[in-house]
């Protein structure tokens, strides 16, 4: 039998959907609807209000935002299992990114009013929130402090590592990798021009740690990968 969206083997390790137990997800799916978004559908808004809170089922995300130049950083990917517009559920502020659909997504959305009503009465549940916007905050603090003291190559190199780590399948040839994201996309997550990834990308290629192709990236050297990513 295949895995259906309340199985938590349908959601990547570590997400807040894969933290519950199984009555607590059934729990969760009654609080709001599930609604299915194209590839390219924008989920959420920056500096939108909070109205609603969405719970990935199937499909990945971008979450980017814009800076004050128009210049859109790309600050992470989610996954299925992972919670959308915590942060402005949180504080009650407007959102802080843009959400946007990488592939076909299927998410539950909720209103916050019912989600903050269904916490008051689960703290465990609450517990793994908290979790998830530390976890969620350190992870962008660590790649922020990374933007001043790499350059980007090494930028590059550490993005990388962490497609390798979340979405990388060990093969004869090394650790395959289907990109999720463009190589704009990439350079956006990188916080650096097409041009200059398109070129660190070459280098990588010449010194044999990774192999490109059309949406597909081949690590040949995840070591040296994470000692230039330091």
């Amino acid at each position: 039998m295949s895995d259906g969206p309340e199985s938590p083997s349908a959601f990547a390790p570590g997400t807040f959907m894969a933290q519950l137990s199984e009555s607590e997800r059934q729990a969760l799916l009654e609080l709001g609807v599930r609604r299915r978004f194209p590839h390219g559908t924008v989920l959420m808004y920056q500096l939108e209000p909070d109205e609603r809170v969405m719970f990935i089922l199937a499909g990945r995300v971008k979450i980017g935002r814009v800076d004050g130049r128009g210049r859109e950083l790309l600050l992470t990917i989610s996954d299925p299992g992972d919670m959308l517009g915590e942060l402005a559920f949180v504080d009650r502020g407007p959102r802080v990114a843009t959400v946007t659909a990488l592939e076909p997504v299927e998410a539950l959305v909720t209103p916050s009013q019912a989600l903050r009503s269904h916490l008051e009465s689960t703290p465990r549940i609450a517990v793994a929130l908290l979790e998830v916007v530390a976890h969620r905050y350190r992870e962008t603090t660590v790649k922020l402090a990374q933007f001043p003291s790499l350059d980007t190559m090494g930028r590059l190199a550490a993005r990388v590592v962490e497609l390798a780590d979340r979405y990388g399948r060990e093969t004869n040839a090394g650790i395959e990798v289907i990109l999720p994201i463009s190589q704009d996309e990439l350079a956006a997550w990188t916080g650096a021009s097409r041009a200059g990834v398109a070129h660190a990308l070459q280098s990588l290629r010449e010194l044999g740690w990774i192999r490109t192709e059309r949406r597909k990236l081949t690590v040949i050297d995840l070591e040296s990968l994470r000692a230039r990513a330091e």
